[in-house]
């Protein structure tokens, strides 16, 4: 066998075991998603057109002190950039999603249309996750831009075919008047295709992530 070839199964042997946390991911696969907590909650899925192309659905709710937030939406998913390497990968993700919000906010109860564009960066290796994302949403002459800034390291390496556990700090921030930033240290777990995550915010209030790929 020559180095090329070995360099070649080296990286993809090394990569099913570095991407877990990816929005998408093979063509033709389904990609479902939901989260539950007291401020925030979604339901999506997605099938991949291609390997860097995406086109799903998503219904969220997202609260605040003195605001309400429900929405549906159809949102297209680009993968803008990826850099593998034998221990690593970095990615940059679009996505576009254009659907209807219903926003209750003090006495005010109306339903706008919109257009929501979302950047996010990730960068992964077997023991370290990071990621940041951006969200611009406005409606109503009213910001909701969200950003989410998320860290975290592995207990340990393990095989494609075992769980591997995960601590992270997820940090969340919804402009509004009245908006702050929710600190959630979590617990993730991952199992070959199944990922699932349980974490709890500075207020005590729990919240649960379930992703599987289909």
């Amino acid at each position: 066998m020559n180095k090329g070839n070995l360099l070649l199964i080296t990286l993809l042997i090394s990569h099913k075991t570095v991407i877990n946390a990816a929005p998408m991911s093979f063509k033709d696969s389904i990609t479902s998603m939901s989260t539950i907590s007291k401020s925030y909650s979604y339901l999506e899925s997605s099938y991949a057109i291609s390997p860097k192309d995406a086109l799903g659905i998503n219904i969220n709710e997202n609260k605040g002190n003195t605001y309400k937030l429900k929405s549906g939406e159809f949102f297209y998913l680009r993968r803008l950039i990826r850099i593998n390497k034998i221990n690593s990968q970095t990615n940059l993700w679009l996505f576009t999603g254009a659907g209807i919000v219903n926003v209750k906010k003090n006495i005010k109860d109306d339903d706008y249309l919109y257009l929501s564009p979302t950047l996010q960066f990730d960068y992964e290796t077997k023991r370290v996750f990071s990621l940041i994302s951006q969200q611009i949403l406005r409606v109503g002459n009213q910001n909701y831009d969200t950003t989410k800034i998320e860290g975290g390291v592995s207990f340990y390496e393990t095989t494609y075919n075992e769980t591997q556990p995960w601590i992270l700090l997820k940090t969340r921030k919804t402009k509004t008047v009245d908006s702050k930033i929710e600190y959630i240290p979590t617990l993730r777990f991952i199992n070959k295709s199944l990922f699932g995550e349980v974490g709890v915010n500075m207020d005590g209030d729990p919240s649960f992530h379930l992703m599987y790929t289909f």
